[in-house]
């Protein structure tokens, strides 16, 4: 639109030189005025009261435009811009029709009536777009009004996007498990720091501390808990080097443990506080607990020590006389005499064999540091050579296949196998190396499967490290048990059988399952009554 939309040149305001005197032209003020109009950033538009009947005292019922600048003339033709035209002399309510009916025509009225300017704020829905807009009324020549606005979309838009962003970063912060407390740095004219205060909590603190955020923002840290000048030192270092601080602080007033987490931020901190005094409880009470196995460690040791000096010496002298009375008054006696003397020394001996076990289950214990790779094939060998008497006089088959080497302490071990050959020589049905198949011990190993591992083992080791097992099986022909009973062979002082066939203290299986415990292994056992026995043993491997 090119031409003038100016319908009278003596309504255009006087512009004055700098000695306070009007010296532009009607043309000269007309073109300038015309580049205001064109140049604003602002939608304005000029108005000018429409009265009932002839008197300038009649009631306004109307607005006539005055002048209308490009913005606003877009605007008035936003859903129809082919139809834009310049509307100067024009009614309001022929682009506006119910107008008349809202508060903002009420407004340009009141302008009009008390003389003073207003400003307003309207929203609309275009085209499924919210629009916002902030509207200046002022009185403007004689009987008229003046627009100006402006579209304050994209502000409400970013106000909006700041509230869901403030929003949701409350709503992150308030969802923490653990306390966060945001410190500024306060620094002196000089740009030195002299402290820090607090410009954000969030919910766990105030739970944590028993106080609102509205008491803890704009106070200093030194007023929440006085720090010492090697911690200021450390602070400084965070704002420089940027690496965190983690530390465990007990704070008096509140009788807890924290674990705390310093971060830097622009120029200050973030403080993750964690309250630990659970875990540190906890922790005191295992601690308190290792010093009672400690003391009571200890005190065992004082049991071996009697039970290997004090206990076995009165047992040895039981002994020794049984054997005088035996060798030396022997025809003295008469056959009930002898007969109690040597049940004395029967007893007397399996005594002296069950304080010697216990004393071996007692003294068990690893060290990771005694720990190597053991090989299995020439500790059998070995624990054979020592059992060699007792396979001869039972008349035992023994068969060793190839055993993998495993990861342990080789001493240890060793007890785990002699035990476990023993037991397996020993309960062998009566008579059985005389008559019938002859008794027979096997031993095979191999490296287990995931699959074959119990799930303890599984879940700890094969998944996490990738350690692997061995599974070591020693099976025998024997007499073999009732499986109902599996949970009790393998404890202290239990036994399956009495004293009658089969001696024993009841301590060797138990020696066994500590032996396992210490190497981190697992030991089972699968049997039947009078079918023999099948010891299943995992042992790490390197």
């Amino acid at each position: 639109m090119t031409q003038s939309i100016f319908t009278s040149k003596t309504a255009l305001p006087d512009l004055p030189d700098a000695r306070g005197f009007d010296r532009s032209t009607p043309d000269e003020k007309a073109d300038i005025w015309q580049q205001v109009l064109n140049h604003s950033v602002e939608g304005l538009v000029g108005l000018v009261a429409v009265r009932s009947g002839d008197s300038d005292q009649g009631a306004i019922v109307n607005f006539r435009y005055k002048f209308i600048n490009q913005i606003a003339l877009r605007d008035t033709f936003r859903r129809h811009p082919e139809q834009l035209h310049d509307i100067t002399g024009r009614l309001l309510t022929d682009f506006f029709p119910s107008i008349r009916d809202t508060a903002l025509f009420h407004t340009y009225v009141q302008v009009i009536e008390t003389g003073k300017p207003q400003r307003v704020e309207q929203h609309y829905n275009v085209d499924h777009r919210d629009i916002w807009v902030i509207q200046s009324v002022a009185p403007f020549g004689q009987d008229g009004v003046m627009l100006s606005y402006s579209e304050t979309s994209d502000l409400h838009q970013a106000a909006r996007r700041l509230s869901r962003q403030t929003n949701l970063l409350n709503g992150v912060l308030n969802s923490s498990p653990h306390g966060i407390v945001v410190f500024e740095t306060i620094r002196d004219g000089l740009g030195q720091l002299t402290g820090f205060h607090i410009t954000l909590v969030n919910q766990m603190f105030e739970l944590q501390t028993g106080r609102t955020s509205s008491y803890f923002v704009g106070l200093s840290l030194n007023d929440i808990y006085p720090i010492g000048p090697g911690r200021v030192e450390q602070l400084k270092r965070l704002l420089e080097t940027g690496q965190p601080i983690h530390f465990d602080e007990f704070i008096p007033a509140l009788g807890r443990w924290f674990n705390l987490t310093l971060t830097r931020l622009n120029d200050g901190f973030v403080a993750t506080v964690q309250d630990i005094t659970t875990e540190k409880q906890v922790q005191q009470q295992l601690e308190e607990t290792v010093q009672e196995l400690h003391r009571s460690n200890r005190n065992l040791e004082q049991f071996a020590y009697v039970a290997s000096h004090d206990l076995q010496e009165p047992l040895r002298k039981i002994v020794a006389f049984g054997d005088v009375l035996n060798s030396q008054f022997a025809s003295q006696m008469s056959e009930p005499a002898s007969d109690l003397i040597r049940r004395m020394q029967r007893s007397a001996g399996r005594m002296r064999s069950l304080v010697q076990d216990l004393l071996t289950y007692a003294r068990l214990s690893g060290s990771r540091d005694t720990f190597g790779l053991v090989d299995l094939n020439q500790l059998l060998a070995s624990v054979m050579d020592d059992l060699e008497i007792t396979i001869q006089e039972r008349n035992t088959r023994v068969d060793i296949g190839m055993l993998p080497a495993v990861w342990g302490d080789a001493a240890l071990l060793w007890q785990l196998f002699q035990n476990l050959m023993s037991n397996a020589l020993k309960f062998q049905k009566p008579g059985q190396h005389l008559s019938g198949p002859l008794p027979h011990v096997r031993v095979q190993g191999r490296v287990a499967t995931d699959t074959e591992l119990p799930a303890g083992l599984s879940a700890t080791d094969v998944s996490q490290s990738g350690r692997r097992y061995a599974i070591i099986e020693v099976i025998d022909n024997g007499i073999g048990f009732d499986e109902r009973y599996l949970d009790r062979i393998f404890t202290i002082f239990q036994r399956l059988h009495g004293n009658l066939h089969f001696g024993g203290t009841g301590v060797g299986l138990a020696i066994c399952k500590k032996v396992i415990d210490l190497h981190g292994g697992t030991i089972t056992a699968l049997s039947r009554e009078g079918e023999g026995a099948t010891f299943v043993l995992y042992l790490p491997m390197q």
